[in-house]
């Protein structure tokens, strides 16, 4: 059996290799030329940013590629005990120092995906093809069937078989539209419009710089809200991420970088940023709004086709939820091909559901807390209330704090957080906060009293 992979950014490896398992060949295609050593392509413009891997996409890619973590450490990636060496803030709050059982991996997304493209071509079977375009799918309307690719690559068209066909293309994707064509319904799609400019560039910082912390994120949701990520990756580097929302752009020229953080970063993020050298020209990249198309929906979808990856659900990159959703759709689906190929796309996306409802609730609730977006329906509004008592506490908070982590990190559910013992840290937490915002507001009501009495 053949199975060809539209795509070859890190959903469609991944995919590759789950298919591997199951399929005699697996043919993967890409329209960019893919380069031969650790570069930012055309095909992701988002790959010259910062990128999370959160702990459950780590360890899932080690469960696909065994020996990929010391293979990237080896290489230059970096890795650091997530909560005590990360300052890490959300939405303004810092959250407490903890020990929370993961060592993050952290590198450059050109670094990460060049390594997996080399596991998943070494990989019998598999055959990854670049510079090739994918035009249109092949349809049989008798048996409600796609059955290979019309492709064009330097030789000419042509069309090639497939037993079946996973479109892993980005958002962007025109599979809904070759569907439609061919009589199916466009799935429903739900989002949110945040608008956020991304500006970045490689860093190198001053020594001694950051007291050893190995990545930063810092930012504020009062209006004009911005955000600031540094990560330590290979080489010695930093990547350096700026973030406006709301449509705000950062400076283009490194040069501002400094006076653009100096609105709501530490001051030692501030002269790191000053002081540092930016070897590289920075790089922008705009984000409207979080995607998800409702595929589990449809009233009929044709055997023989997949559609996976950011197509499936595309979420604001300010989370690095993008890669990991990318590895659970992939763990999800080699559960799936287990029990054999047949109705393969309504039982994949009625199992990816429930997967891809947990990233998507904590972006819709994060989003919804910013000035600029207004959460829509009650569920989104409940869940935006409930954000800021648990940021208060993870603040405060290291068992909180350790807690909110594995939720942020896809490897427990929000409702993790509803445990009898969480509840009456986060509400004792927030009488702490809400005690100490009354002493110093009668502190200082005392002060001026005073001091108008002396003048």
């Amino acid at each position: 059996m053949h199975a060809i992979v539209l795509g070859a950014g890190m959903g469609g490896l991944l995919a590759a290799r789950v298919l591997s398992e199951h399929y005699d060949r697996v043919t993967v295609l890409e329209r960019d030329h893919l380069p031969d050593e650790p570069r930012a392509r055309r095909g992701v413009p988002q790959g010259r940013h910062v990128h999370g891997l959160l702990p459950r996409g780590a360890a899932l890619l080690e469960e696909f590629f065994p020996g990929l973590r010391a293979e990237l450490v080896d290489s230059g990636a970096v890795e650091c005990a997530a909560l005590e060496q990360v300052r890490f803030a959300v939405a303004g709050h810092q959250l407490a120092r903890a020990a929370t059982g993961h060592v993050a991996l952290q590198a450059s997304r050109p670094h990460l995906e060049h390594h997996v493209r080399a596991r998943v071509a070494a990989l019998p079977g598999v055959r990854i093809r670049d510079g090739v375009a994918a035009l249109d799918l092949s349809h049989d309307p008798r048996g409600g069937r796609v059955t290979g690719v019309l492709v064009r690559a330097s030789d000419g068209d042509r069309r090639l078989d497939a037993d079946l066909v996973v479109a892993s293309m980005g958002r962007g994707s025109a599979v809904n539209s070759w569907l439609e064509r061919f009589g199916y319904a466009r799935p429903a799609e739900e989002g949110t419009p945040i608008d956020i400019v991304y500006t970045s560039a490689f860093a190198r910082l001053p020594a001694g710089a950051l007291a050893g912390e190995l990545s930063i994120t810092a930012g504020v949701r009062t209006a004009p809200p911005r955000a600031l990520a540094i990560f330590a990756v290979e080489g010695g580097r930093h990547i350096v991420t700026l973030i406006g929302f709301g449509g705000e752009k950062p400076p283009a020229d490194t040069a501002g970088f400094a006076s653009y953080a100096a609105h709501f970063a530490p001051d030692d993020v501030v002269d790191a940023l000053a002081r540092a050298e930016y070897p590289e020209p920075s790089a922008s990249f705009r984000y409207r709004a979080n995607l998800r198309r409702r595929y589990e929906r449809l009233p009929s979808f044709p055997d023989g086709l997949l559609v996976t990856g950011d197509t499936l659900c595309s979420f604001s990159p300010v989370y690095g939820q993008g890669m990991t959703v990318a590895a659970i759709q992939m763990a999800v689906l080699r559960t799936v091909l287990s029990s054999g190929t047949g109705n393969l796309a309504r039982r994949f996306y009625r199992a990816v559901r429930p997967e891809i409802d947990h990233a998507w609730q904590l972006t819709v609730a994060a989003d919804g807390a910013m000035p600029h977006v207004t959460p829509e329906g009650p569920v989104a509004r409940a869940a935006v209330a409930a954000l800021d008592p648990i940021l208060v506490a993870a603040e405060r908070d290291p068992r909180v704090a350790a807690a909110l982590f594995q939720v942020i990190g896809l490897v427990e559910r929000p409702s993790s957080l509803l445990t009898p013992e969480l509840l009456a840290r986060i509400g004792a937490a927030n009488a702490g906060a809400l005690l100490e915002s009354a002493l110093r507001t009668a502190g200082g009501g005392i002060t001026r009293a005073l001091t108008a009495r002396v003048a």
